[in-house]
């Protein structure tokens, strides 16, 4: 079985054929849509797994008749893995578009592999099922107007993963639910149904995801004026996003902690935090995050009235954003620049 790729956004008579069950691994800038098709039987089950990095990419993936069959795209930060599983109704070449919405400034890269190919059982059905009903449910989330239908469904989704003993997915419905009823502005309930996700990753050792979760309690306790307990939850944050080994999270959660400590007037602890970020910064190839820790920076030697080191870091980092091209976050330091001079 192959697959035939493309990589813009009309497709070329000469698709390049790639051999199923080898990682593909391709840089995706966000004007782009990767396009890949793969033959399949009527009745077969397929599980692709695609790893991000430092690109948040969604998968559409269609029929052989064009039909939209469903969208995958779960809040993993632009790192981490994607799963798409798909069953076939009819046979023929099934689409899969890879794309992303993320306006970085420079490529990401994916990893594209076969994780799973085999005649449906009736497990596969069950999980398929339950996929259908979280796509639904993110639909319905996605309006203002059904954002509330959008729980009964879920649930329902989350009596098939528990039924089949799927802990991962059981915590990705929970935290879908979460951001459901923080939309909604229940945010007990939102907390609840964060803690469950929170639970399951903390027992079945997925320190990403659990990082995140933190960081998502953090925002809600921001929002309600508790910059204390923000603070907790950021700092719970960091050891996970090292023990992941993602530096460029683990470098911007020092900047969340950084800022948190600015809202909180310690200047030290701030500082320190800032210059952690930096450090962290440097351990990676990516001009856009040492940009945006410079730039952060700034801000915060500004908000403590130190407008010469401000002006310093803001020009260190407006060189590396016009370095990118990026024209928005650069003509915001000259205005910040300008500001501090006048």
């Amino acid at each position: 079985m192959v697959f035939a790729a493309n990589c813009s956004r009309h497709l070329p008579p000469n698709a390049e054929q790639l051999a199923l069950g080898k990682p593909v691994t391709k840089q995706l800038k966000n004007d782009e849509v990767h396009s890949y098709t793969v033959n399949l039987d009527e009745g077969q089950f397929l599980s692709l797994s695609i790893e991000q990095h430092d690109v948040d990419v969604i998968t559409k993936v269609f029929a052989p008749n064009g039909e939209l069959l469903g969208e995958f795209d779960t809040p993993t930060s632009g790192r981490g893995a994607e799963l798409i599983r798909i069953g076939a109704e009819s046979s023929g070449d099934y689409r899969f578009d890879i794309y992303t919405l993320s306006a970085g400034a420079e490529p990401g890269r994916y990893t594209l592999q076969q994780t799973a190919l085999r005649s449906i059982t009736e497990l596969d059905r069950k999980i398929l099922s339950a996929v259908k009903l979280h796509q639904q449910a993110d639909a319905l989330r996605a309006k203002p107007e059904t954002r509330g239908d959008s729980l009964p469904v879920y649930e329902k989704a989350l009596n098939i993963w528990r039924e089949v003993g799927s802990e991962s997915d059981e915590a990705n419905t929970l935290r879908a639910m979460g951001f459901a009823y923080q939309r909604l502005e229940d945010l007990e309930q939102a907390k609840l149904h964060f803690g469950r996700a929170l639970d399951i990753w903390e027992r079945i050792g997925d320190p990403r995801s659990a990082a995140f979760t933190h960081i998502i309690f953090g925002v809600i306790s921001k929002k309600q004026n508790d910059y204390e307990a923000g603070l907790r939850e950021d700092l719970k944050a960091l050891p996970l996003w090292e023990q992941a080994g993602d530096v460029p999270e683990y470098a911007q959660n020092l900047v969340r902690i950084g800022n948190d400590y600015v809202k909180l007037q310690k200047r030290e602890e701030a500082v320190s935090h800032f210059e952690r970020a930096l450090e962290a910064s440097g351990k990676v190839e990516s001009k856009g995050l040492k940009a945006f820790v410079l730039s952060q920076y700034g801000d915060a030697q500004a908000a403590f009235g130190n407008n010469r080191a401000a002006r310093d870091f803001y020009q260190q980092s407006l060189a590396l954003w016009e370095s990118l091209k990026q024209d928005k976050a650069a003509s915001s330091l000259k205005e910040k620049i300008d500001k501090l001079q006048s």
